[in-house]
């Protein structure tokens, strides 16, 4: 169910971003690449060297899995737009859109940045309900124009802080919060058109995410000690895999995973 489709990813330059796009090349998806490092997007386009093994993008460099990179910045208006126009040029309509890119913030009410509370709700929600917004019209066209005879993904990247209250991360947790109820009304909204809005709340995933947040590492790796092990960027990828790949009738719409040992 997954072969010859055509994806875009947002978020690829690290994590889960990056594991969701080496994963659907595997599976043969083409995909575009979107982030901000254009090095590290560059990386994961390079084919496989001549021994036949797989290169970093997970595919071989003759497979059917191609990843073209986008270099750019999520929060600036009409980006998804050109995501998906590059697409199109490349291969065809998308048909699978994976919305990861996001900030993290450590810090409580009193205690967190103010100064970055802008640039969080920015990346977090804003361009996130831009992403769903053009994003979803243009499966709703395509869907028109066929009649919904090919089912269509929208996923996006939650959290289980957006499901369950944290006083010690709220001003993170709320922007998922509100990304939350934005997939769930959409997803009403656009079904009949058989495509599927899916939201994926991860639980502790180790990554570069934390580092980047400016979470503090003494913290995190405690709580690896008491929650570990932890999940990894690829066993995210490999449920939004399954998710995708089940049948145009079948959708699994909101998937929490945590660690097994994850109490919270």
């Amino acid at each position: 169910m997954t072969e010859g489709r055509i994806a875009v990813v947002t978020g690829a330059s690290s994590g889960i971003g990056r594991a969701v796009t080496r994963h659907l090349a595997r599976r043969g998806v083409h995909v575009v690449a979107a982030g901000r490092n254009a090095e590290r997007l560059a990386e994961l386009a390079e084919p496989a060297g001549e021994s036949g093994e797989l290169g970093e993008s997970g595919a071989p460099g003759d497979g059917p899995g191609r990843i073209v990179p986008f270099a750019g910045d999520i929060t600036a208006p009409g980006h998804t737009e050109e995501l998906l126009a590059a697409a199109e040029r490349e291969w065809g309509p998308a048909d699978i859109f994976v919305a990861s890119a996001g900030l993290g913030l450590p810090g409580t009410v009193l205690g967190s940045d103010p100064s970055r509370w802008e640039e969080l709700v920015q990346a977090n929600y804003l361009a996130v309900l831009r992403q769903l917004r053009a994003c979803a019209a243009e499966f709703v066209k395509q869907a028109e124009a066929d009649g919904g005879a090919r089912v269509r993904d929208l996923v996006v990247i939650g959290s289980t802080v957006g499901r369950q209250v944290s006083a010690a991360n709220p001003v993170y947790g709320s922007t998922k919060f509100a990304v939350h109820s934005l997939v769930e009304a959409l997803r009403q909204e656009v079904c009949t058109h058989n495509i599927r809005v899916t939201l994926v709340e991860p639980g502790f995933v180790r990554s570069g995410f934390q580092a980047a947040a400016g979470y503090d590492a003494a913290w995190f790796e405690a709580i690896a000690e008491e929650n570990g092990p932890l999940l990894t960027p690829e066993d995210v990828a490999d449920v939004i895999g399954f998710a995708i790949g089940r049948p145009k009738h079948v959708h699994l719409d909101d998937i929490r995973l945590r660690p097994t040992r994850q109490r919270a």
